[in-house]
């Protein structure tokens, strides 16, 4: 990495900032770009010398530990939120939760059928594990899931969903 001392400060290069940051050269010259920090990239402007962009690495090394892992905290945050207004403890069939993940009988047959390898091992597949199940009136099982673990499901996995009282964060 090429340091030069600039203004009692040192400085380094694109290569150097993209090997500071752990980042490309191509996202340091985009994120620095004058568009970018007028939109609010956080990253420091270049200082011109020699015809070559030079960043300080004290903001660089802002840029790395708290710029950077904020960005991958929040990638992390829930993008929805839902509130199942009820008796946390009461029963909802499948019917009921598939409606609250405004989702197609397709869709939950295609998940309730790669989740039975996990449930079969007491764990949540790609629905979480039912609080009851028990042979249908007709054919099959009939499953259940207690409206609190519903909640806590949908508000824990990543995605979205266009269930009851949806909060944009």
């Amino acid at each position: 990495m090429e340091i030069r001392n600039i203004g009692g400060q040192p400085h380094t290069d694109i290569a150097g900032a993209a090997e500071f940051t752990r980042r490309s050269e191509a996202t340091v010259r985009l994120k620095t770009s004058p568009k970018q920090r007028e939109q609010g990239s956080g990253w420091p402007a270049p200082v011109s010398q020699d015809k070559k962009s030079w960043f300080p690495i004290d903001e660089l090394e802002r840029v790395r530990d708290v710029l950077l892992p904020q960005i991958v905290e929040s990638a992390r945050a829930r993008v929805h939120q839902v509130n199942l207004d009820g008796d946390p403890e009461e029963l909802l069939s499948a019917a009921e939760f598939r409606k609250i993940l405004d989702i197609s009988q397709g869709a939950w047959d295609l998940y309730a059928g790669r989740s039975k390898a996990a449930w079969k091992r007491h764990e949540d597949g790609y629905l979480p594990l039912f609080d009851l199940e028990e042979p249908a009136p007709t054919r099959g099982m009939a499953r259940y899931w207690k409206r609190r673990r519903i909640q806590e499901w949908i508000n824990a996995r990543g995605g979205s969903v266009q269930g009851p009282d949806r909060q944009a964060e």
